[in-house]
């Protein structure tokens, strides 16, 4: 029997709800997520139609991708890594304040763009030093020490954020 391919979104809505499911840590709906990624790629057949990869699931489908390449080390932190880049677990930063994360995002692009200034003067990326020199400016009346843990926080949590300050 073959079925009508399913609307596109409807399967996005379904893949973000359970995303965010994922995200809050429902194992549940992390595994309904992996199992809907997978009827995705095989292309299966499902209540309301034929799943096909969406454009959506491709980037859901390269950001885990992304984090899990990123992965080195191995014990705790191997398992942090993996179980954080497919999303069963909550993310670190949970940012329930928006003012609070426009004002680490402010902090972090301001680390950011320091590296590519470094970058474009024909040196390597630094990152110590560009936190420093974003702290010695005094813009946001940071420590260097918590500038960076700004910076790793959001380069963490936001996908293809460090590819970005690349430049």
């Amino acid at each position: 029997m073959t079925l009508i391919r399913m609307s596109e979104a409807n399967l996005n809505a379904s893949l973000d709800s359970c995303l965010h499911g994922a995200q809050a840590g429902d194992s549940d709906e992390a595994r309904h997520l992996h199992t809907m990624l997978d009827s995705m790629l095989t292309e299966r057949d499902g209540p309301g139609g034929r799943m096909w990869l969406t454009e959506h699931g491709r980037e859901v489908l390269a950001d885990m991708h992304r984090n899990l390449s990123h992965c080195d080390g191995s014990g705790e932190h191997l398992h942090h890594a993996v179980m954080e880049a497919v999303r069963l677990q909550p993310r670190e930063e949970p940012w329930t304040d928006n003012c609070r994360f426009v004002r680490e995002l402010r902090v972090a692009i301001a680390v950011a763009n320091e590296l590519c200034v470094q970058r474009d003067a024909g040196g390597q990326p630094d990152l110590a030093a560009a936190t420093l020199t974003v702290a010695n400016r005094g813009d946001f009346d940071l420590s260097e020490s918590r500038i960076r843990e700004i910076y790793d926080g959001i380069s963490s949590a936001i996908g293809g954020f460090t590819e970005i300050a690349r430049c």
